[in-house]
């Protein structure tokens, strides 16, 4: 595979990763919007497998203006549960520099986990098994209660992770491409 094909190859991928992404979004906003009341009742009426009952918050009077979307954003934003209401109490009362430093700690710790469970057994090399851990740690601490409320931590730690994968796997390709052209 010569050059130009390749990169040809790699613009028609993009083009069309750019295309079908632009349509999830259109589709999306799309559905967000819709009246959530109307949509929920033609569900019903249709004997729907998946109705959108799942997403109305408890103790919450839904309106018929309101759109599906604000019906999540109103989910999202309600709290969880009782653990999470106290870590949340606890963290409120311990300085931010400190919450940053236990948060981070946190993460590490199960990164570290699954690293180590990673490399004593399978056979993976370090930078595979750091990858991988990186983003289970990731996710692990996305679904815990942690001392930072909100989601702006969870989000720096999972770009994190993704970002350390996409490096891990471009950086070997690049670094081989550029020694067979040398």
């Amino acid at each position: 595979m010569t050059f130009k094909t390749r990169t040809t190859l790699v613009v028609v991928f993009l083009l069309c990763l750019t295309v079908g992404l632009g349509i999830i979004y259109i589709a999306c906003r799309e559905i967000l919007s819709m009246p959530f009341r109307a949509t929920n009742d033609t569900l019903h009426q249709r004997g729907a497998v998946i109705t959108l009952d799942l997403l109305i918050p408890e103790g919450t009077h839904i309106d018929e203006k309101m759109t599906i979307g604000q019906v999540i954003r109103i989910r999202i934003e309600k709290p969880k549960g009782r653990l999470n209401t106290f870590v949340t109490n606890i963290s409120e009362s311990v300085p931010l520099k400190y919450r940053l430093l236990g948060t981070t700690v946190l993460y590490f710790f199960w990164t570290f986990l699954f690293l180590v469970f990673l490399r004593i057994f399978t056979w993976m090399r370090y930078s595979r098994a750091l990858s991988i851990s990186f983003l289970a740690g990731a996710i692990v601490y996305f679904f815990m209660p942690d001392l930072l409320p909100g989601r702006a931590d969870d989000a720096i730690f999972l770009g994190w992770a993704i970002a350390f994968v996409i490096l891990v796997q471009w950086y070997p390709k690049r670094r081989k491409l550029k020694s067979s052209h040398a």
